[in-house]
């Protein structure tokens, strides 16, 4: 056994070749003038909104063969993740005070825009505290103005 192992050691002590890297870089698609104006406009609103901003949100939906966009209008509570997977938190108060929170990824194809209807003022990365309470208590956040 303990052969195997100096054989093992000296073999790749003994590897000096380097493997051949081709210099020949691979030819890229000429990328057309509607998608490169449909990424610049994502990611422009994609990092404006703060935790604490009061958006609306138009998200594509897919029912059958038919596409619809709604608009889920509400306050940021969170953001997280890292990257592509980044997502962020929207609640709003629908109907007879019922609270409605809905996880948007921020990356995806679905969401078409994001609007900043109003900035707030926090102090906290999670707003959480908000879904406790109730009726206008659970809509005040500061406003930046």
């Amino acid at each position: 056994m303990a052969n195997n192992k100096d054989i093992k050691k000296e073999e790749s002590v003994n590897t000096d070749e380097k493997p051949e890297v081709s210099t020949e870089k691979p030819e890229l698609e000429p990328v057309s003038d509607e998608k490169q104006k449909s990424v610049k406009v994502k990611k422009d609103f994609r990092n404006e909104f703060r935790v604490g901003d009061k958006i609306v949100v138009n998200y594509k939906i897919t029912e059958g063969d038919k596409t619809r966009i709604q608009p889920f209008e509400g306050t940021v509570i969170a953001k997280r993740g890292s990257g592509v997977s980044k997502t962020f938190t929207v609640r709003r108060i629908s109907v007879g005070n019922v609270g409605v929170e809905r996880i948007f990824p921020l990356f995806s194809p679905n969401v078409q825009s994001i609007e900043i209807k109003a900035r707030g003022k926090v102090r906290r990365a999670k707003l959480y505290y908000l879904r406790k309470r109730v009726g206008r208590a659970a809509l005040k956040v500061k406003s930046l103005d």
